[in-house]
């Protein structure tokens, strides 16, 4: 960069340091404001009546957050808390309830069956409480054939939340078992057994659940690669058609290594654990599906995340504390925080156009691919007309090539090129979006200070969204 800072590409980077890779976090999650559960339905429903591309979208899938935790993981990313009382539990159903009848007639003749469960730890549900969220569910959303994909923690999962909710359509079941080594978990607040996981795993194999995934974290603080491998093939030997490896990151930098291990070595031993499961995977017939880096041996694996989030064919309909929604061309929503022992009734929104849905497909596709034909048909307007100066500014920067009608990145998959496409990419969002978003943080940007040089290196390495993006290229 020049001695003159390019203002334009320094306000880039400056929000992706902000907002590292998250597009609406970076975005509409910047911008959101205080508002209420009519008002998200009431932008659902204009949308739906005036705008094309709104109505194309004709499927929903729901989303309850339970937040709620026996004890807090040191290694999770995830919005939770530490449960205090039950009664905690039965005031935020009764919000959910309240959300679900709200915003349920928005989304009237829409496709809503999948449901799931994420958190916090889903499985703290007894089978009262699972009952009283699925009955909501029924009535708000009815679906002839409902699909649960449901997240659990072999401490506070049993035979008969199994039965439960395999009565009700239990499709997938994830499985949190990070490591089957128990001093580890120890370590890492992981209130579980090796007995009782394999337990848990067994038990899911002889109900005959459609998918069931294993979530294995590889780097964790002395967690050896040999310990590491001997726990995936045990996993591997139990079954299990869906494993998710995630690299290890915490949440403070006092807790990443092991004892007496530096930075560089953690970096080294976690990469060696991802490099060597991918190749113990591949051996035993798996391939990786989708952007989450999980790894099946069924042919075909839907991936609701990047149906609503990349392709933009679904929308989101998303309850309970810390719940972000979507529903593309419309809007974009997250709900308050937990208040223990009372109805939870905050939210905050911001509307999407169809402008800022457009310049979100194309940031994500041109990780693989942004065809200028399929771009036209999907949302009536040239990617020329939409976004073609910040297309040719990223080309002029060497981040992306032109050929054949397709643009796509271009270059190595390096750390440093994955974060400056993610920074420089924003220039997709066009000039008003960016006015706001500088109006947003005239407080906290110094247009004197470049936001692409420092410790950004090392800042991105350590984001665990990132790490995701960056496994996924096989880097």
């Amino acid at each position: 960069m020049s001695a003159r800072i390019d203002q334009k590409r320094n306000f880039l980077f400056f929000l992706n340091e902000i907002y590292p890779v998250h597009v609406d976090d970076c975005l509409t999650g910047a911008l959101v404001s205080p508002s209420s559960w009519e008002a998200v339905a009431q932008r659902v429903e204009s949308s739906r009546q005036k705008d094309v591309f709104a109505r194309s979208i004709d499927k929903v899938h729901l989303y309850v957050h339970v937040p709620f935790c026996e004890r807090l993981c040191s290694f999770c990313h995830c919005s939770r808390v530490l449960l205090r009382q039950r009664s905690d539990i039965d005031a935020y159903i009764k919000d959910l309830a309240r959300q679900m009848t709200i915003l349920s007639p928005a989304y009237q003749g829409m496709d809503a069956g999948l449901i799931q469960f994420g958190g916090g730890t889903p499985s703290i549900l007894d089978e009262r409480q699972l009952s009283a969220i699925l009955d909501g569910v029924d009535k708000s959303f009815p679906s002839r054939n409902r699909q649960i994909q449901f997240e659990a923690n072999p401490s506070s999962w049993s035979a008969s939340k199994l039965a439960l909710l395999s009565s009700r359509g239990l499709y997938r079941l994830s499985i949190g078992v990070q490591t089957l080594d128990e001093k580890i978990l120890k370590y890492v607040s992981r209130p579980q057994t090796r007995k009782k996981v394999l337990g848990c795993l067994r038990l899911a194999q002889k109900a005959g659940i459609p998918q069931v995934n294993v979530d294995l974290m590889a780097g964790l603080p002395g967690q050896t690669v040999e310990g590491f491998i001997h726990d995936l093939k045990d996993v591997i030997s139990e079954g299990m058609d869906f494993i998710n490896i995630q690299p290890y990151t915490s949440l403070s930098w006092q807790l990443l290594c092991g004892p007496g291990e530096t930075i560089p070595a953690f970096f080294n031993r976690r990469d060696a654990m991802m490099k060597m499961a991918k190749e113990v995977l591949a051996q035993a017939g798996f391939t990786r599906k989708g952007f989450w880096g999980i790894y099946s041996r069924q042919e075909e694996v839907d991936d609701p995340q990047e149906e609503v989030y990349t392709h933009l064919q679904a929308a989101l309909a998303a309850f309970g504390p810390f719940a972000r929604g979507l529903f593309p061309g419309a809007v974009f929503y997250r709900a308050g925080t937990v208040r223990p022992g009372a109805v939870n009734t905050q939210v905050e929104s911001c509307a999407q156009d169809l402008d800022y849905t457009m310049s979100h497909y194309a940031v994500l596709a041109l990780i693989n691919g942004l065809d200028e034909q399929a771009f036209l048909k999907r949302f009536r307007v040239s990617i020329d007309r939409h976004c073609g100066e910040g297309l040719r500014y990223l080309q002029e920067s060497g981040l992306v090539a032109f050929s054949k009608g397709i643009w796509k990145f271009s270059g190595k998959w390096e750390i440093r090129r994955i974060r400056e496409y993610f920074a420089l990419s924003r220039a997709l969002f066009g000039k008003g979006l960016l006015s706001r978003l500088r109006e947003r943080f005239v407080n906290g940007y110094d247009p004197r200070h470049d936001y692409s040089s420092g410790n950004s290196l090392l800042k991105a390495y350590a984001d665990s969204t990132l790490m995701v993006v960056y496994y996924r290229m096989g880097c």
